[in-house]
């Protein structure tokens, strides 16, 4: 008589564990307004904005990191909220997304091809929707601030970002 209510109570905590570990979905810091690469693409060409694209995942001690100490800074979220168009990319997601060019493919798909390592990993575009640079790992609130200066003060015309960096 007690089997059936145990197996019972263990196939309820296997349904729910299950479930719950097919809908832990990385996330983007909250406070932020990522876009999906879709439509952060469309709106950064359209209103002619730098881009950042952040390649996360979930379970990414690193990634939560970034999300306390730098995402979590009222200046960075004050500046890049409104200087960038923001997207982000899980890079373990099955979700389709549709490139620029009109190919569509999975999230996973398009960081294996961008050869995204590690996460997070951080790719900046300019306003002309150009890929400016890379940044892999945690980056501190300083060099996130220097980064947006690089791109929004227009730098990137003429300074490679280590010239720039090297002289400030």
């Amino acid at each position: 008589m007690l089997r059936l209510p145990l197996a019972r109570l263990f196939c309820a905590l296997f349904v729910a564990l299950t479930f719950s570990i097919l809908s832990a979905r990385a996330a983007p810091p909250e406070g932020y307004d990522f876009l999906s690469l879709t439509e952060a693409t469309q709106l950064a060409s359209a209103e002619r904005k730098p881009m950042l694209l952040y390649f996360g995942r979930y379970g990414c001690s690193t990634c939560r990191k970034m999300h306390a100490e730098v995402f979590s800074d009222a200046m960075i979220s004050q500046i890049y909220n409104t200087d960038f168009v923001l997207a982000y990319v899980d890079t373990e997601s099955g979700n389709r997304i549709r490139l620029a060019n009109g190919e569509r493919t999975t999230e996973m798909q398009f960081a294996a091809r961008s050869r995204i390592i590690g996460t997070p990993t951080f790719v900046y575009f300019s306003p002309e929707q150009k890929p400016l640079f890379k940044k892999a790992g945690f980056q501190s609130v300083e060099q996130m601030a220097r980064y947006r200066d690089f791109i929004v003060e227009g730098h990137y015309k003429s300074l490679p970002l280590q010239e720039y960096l090297a002289g400030r």
